[in-house]
């Protein structure tokens, strides 16, 4: 049973049309779920499988977001999701080993969320500052800009 819903699993994943890092990072998280059931790993999630159509809901829904929220959207979600995965492939590599590290995988895997949105921020941070120079020296040619000590 465990193999029939870890290959339903993996194969519903693979479904998803990937538009976003947020999408690849929801198909990553469901298919190393996948990968970790079939090993015989216990999902954690009380709701399971139900987490596949909530994922593309929230992708969805994240689409229909005006520019800002949008990106903000697929930025958390993203690193959420990018993050259980790798707290999935850390769980499948203490099952392989025979090892008892899922503590460690936890906090691997949350680091990585934690890692993943502070960097993805801080490029659209950058993003966003370059975009408002090119506005402003539309208005004032030959104005220098510098993020974080950086000419743009």
């Amino acid at each position: 049973m465990k193999l029939l819903i870890a290959i339903l699993t993996i194969a519903l994943s693979g479904c998803a049309i990937t538009r976003s890092p947020a999408s690849d990072a929801a198909v990553t998280d469901v298919a190393s779920t996948g990968l970790g059931i079939a090993l015989g790993a216990a999902e954690a999630n009380p709701i399971g499988l139900v987490t596949i159509p909530l994922k593309l809901a929230l992708l969805n829904h994240a689409e229909t977001l005006p520019e800002g929220e949008k990106q903000e959207a697929q930025t958390t979600l993203s690193a959420l999701w990018n993050g259980a995965a790798v707290n999935n492939v850390c769980t499948v590599a203490v099952i392989v080993s025979g090892g008892a590290a899922s503590l460690p995988c936890l906090l691997v895997g949350g680091a990585y969320g934690v890692w993943e949105y502070t960097s993805t921020k801080a490029n659209q941070m950058q993003a966003e500052f370059a975009a408002l120079c090119i506005q402003a020296r539309q208005e004032t040619p030959g104005m220098k800009c510098f993020y974080k000590g950086q000419a743009l």
